[in-house]
């Protein structure tokens, strides 16, 4: 197996950053490691796309969503011939079906 492009939404990008934002405000080096954990873990996807698991509410499952959980936050992801999407980063306790549900399926089609 080849290796995958990854691509992240700007809607992931978005999430990352307010992450690092929000943990900066209690420590900068702790926001510069969690920011380093979730960009190797979102490469890691380039050699292995399967290694998250399906999103367990069903019907974002059957949009063929998977996940990761990295430190308290969730990585969503989609997986398309030879290319990993990033669709968005969120602290497990959001509602994420919802969140996830408000992505068009043409918007994780992009990128």
């Amino acid at each position: 197996m080849g290796k995958f492009d990854v691509v992240f939404l700007q809607s992931a990008l978005d999430d990352v950053e307010d992450i690092v934002l929000y943990i900066a405000k209690d420590s900068a080096q702790s926001a510069i490691k969690m920011h380093d954990y979730i960009v190797d873990t979102a490469n890691r996807l380039s050699e292995f796309p399967m290694m998250g698991r399906a999103v367990p509410d069903e019907k974002i499952s059957r949009r063929g969503f998977r996940m990761i959980g990295i430190g308290k936050y969730l990585l969503f992801y989609k997986v398309y011939d030879k290319r990993v999407v990033i669709l968005r980063v969120l602290h497990g306790a959001r509602d994420y079906p919802n969140l996830l549900d408000e992505i068009p399926n043409d918007e994780s089609d992009s990128g």
